[in-house]
């Protein structure tokens, strides 16, 4: 499960100092994310079978393996997730080295907002990806058909269209609606399948249900257009 799932991140917190644990987990917690706090590098490690975490706060002086290390491996395997060096270390070294693997540093003591700004980037960032893969996946531009929507029953209008034929492009129709809606990577087929139903329903004068608010799927689908920064198709 993702955060555009749950609504919530799954955060790493190490450091082996329990008070400074317990600071920064309360922190995350009452910010509505899930937190795993740990003590040592290696316990963290023993945590990625199980969770996907999408942000990562490390001590830098740990027993073992350095967080700058852990926080190397994490960005290495997961480029997308934000991990930042908590430590009260001013090696500028360490800042050259968290710099060039995308890692921030965190001085201690710190202000609870700066855990806030990371998590807060991680949103920002993720909302940036998934609207750029929406616009891919959306790619070109609706048929202007508008002008001619009036015209075109004349030559394709079927009186007596059987009743199974309008259920079966109702619920074709409304299953690709329903996919692009609420899924952020939904295929570009669904765009194509309820584009050509509706265009199916228009042409062959097919009596498609509406909604309980009286709106219909040819509503649906220019509104989703519209929030995709494409032209409505039918309205």
């Amino acid at each position: 499960m993702t955060f555009q799932d749950t609504g919530y991140l799954n955060i790493l917190v190490l450091d082996d100092d329990p008070d400074m644990r317990q600071l920064m987990s309360s922190v995350l917690i009452a910010a509505g994310h899930q937190v795993v706090a740990v003590e040592t590098a290696e316990r963290g490690l023993e945590q990625l079978p199980y969770y996907t975490f999408e942000v990562a706060f490390l001590d830098q002086n740990l027993p073992g393996m350095e967080g700058l290390v852990l926080g190397e491996y994490l960005r290495h395997n997961n480029p997308h997730m934000q991990v930042a060096l908590v430590t009260g270390s001013s090696d500028p070294g360490v800042d050259r080295l968290a710099k060039e693997h995308g890692i921030r540093v965190i001085r201690k003591p710190f202000d609870v907002d700066e855990l806030l700004e990371v998590v807060d980037r991680y949103v920002a960032l993720e909302a940036e990806r998934v609207a750029a893969a929406r616009r891919e996946v959306v790619g070109g531009r609706a048929v202007d058909v508008k002008a001619h929507l009036d015209a075109l029953p004349a030559y394709f209008g079927a009186p007596n269209v059987p009743q199974r034929l309008e259920d079966l492009v109702a619920r074709k129709v409304r299953v690709a609606l329903e996919r692009m809606r609420y899924d952020g990577a939904f295929d570009e087929l669904d765009r194509a399948a309820a584009y050509a139903g509706l265009l199916t329903a228009q042409v062959l004068g097919l009596r498609l249900p509406r909604h309980k608010d009286g709106s219909t799927f040819f509503e649906d689908y220019d509104a989703i257009m519209r929030e995709l920064g494409k032209d409505p198709a039918f309205s």
